[in-house]
């Protein structure tokens, strides 16, 4: 079963209540049931296991068995700027994306991506996206889930971005490939990874990218899809810093 995302506020010494979402998640689609035992991680990287002692249509009450802490971080976070996707292929990096670990999901808005998004939408696509990334974070047990942000244009995200390490995905550039681009070693330091959309980086946008100081890398000779290429160079990224393999 994943290890749910809670609040420290519920917990209580060696109590806990929840209430709202999770509660009814666990109760209406999981059929959880008293004496069953859960995991839960708070926003401290605190993991905690607890048996159900009580469950009534508005709240779960278990007592704490174990509290576990998180590990310490020794590799830098990663940031995914993604330039958006059409139909589900965006939810699909962003749930892959949380599966593997990055700390920040930015949507980009490019020239040649085919999505434009609706402001009146905005706020309830970010929330859905932020949903995804959560029970991803949860199913892959990982220690927080990451944040997803607004979409942001383009050209605003490469004039205001700073990263210790910026590295754009860009087909038929001179390139380094990404397995021998130094990253950088320090949690205080962050890997951003920007990927663009089906159609390709526009040439202003490149131009726009190597000014702010991001370095274009490749996976290799081939071209690959654009949400093929962000799961396949996050995978690449996170290995390399240690965090899978």
């Amino acid at each position: 079963m994943p290890a749910f995302f809670i609040s420290s506020s519920e917990i209580r010494e060696t109590e806990l209540t929840l209430t709202g979402d999770l509660c009814h998640h666990l109760r209406a689609s999981l059929r959880v049931k008293p004496g069953e035992v859960l995991w839960l991680t708070d926003e401290h990287r605190q993991r905690y296991q607890v048996r159900v002692s009580a469950l009534t249509s508005q709240a779960l009450s278990a007592v704490i068995l174990e509290r576990r802490p998180g590990p310490i971080e020794t590799a830098p976070p990663v940031l995914l700027a993604q330039a958006l996707l059409k139909g589900d292929h965006m939810d699909w990096v962003v749930q892959k994306a949380s599966e593997l670990g990055v700390r920040t999901i930015l949507p980009l808005i490019s020239r040649h991506g085919v999505v434009r998004p609706q402001p009146e939408r905005v706020a309830s696509q970010v929330a859905r996206w932020q949903r995804i990334a959560t029970e991803a974070a949860q199913q892959s047990e990982q220690w927080q889930p990451p944040q997803v942000l607004v979409p942001l244009e383009v050209r605003r995200f490469f004039s205001s971005h700073a990263a210790t390490c910026a590295l754009l995905l860009a087909e038929r550039q001179d390139t380094v490939g990404l397995t021998h681009v130094p990253l950088p070693t320090l949690p205080t330091d962050t890997v951003t990874l920007i990927v663009g959309p089906e159609g390709g980086w526009a040439e202003e946008e490149l131009s726009h990218a190597i000014e702010g100081q991001c370095r274009a890398v490749s996976l290799g000779e081939h071209i690959l899809r654009a949400d093929t290429a962000a799961v396949t160079a996050l995978s690449i990224v996170q290995s390399r810093l240690g965090r899978l393999g």
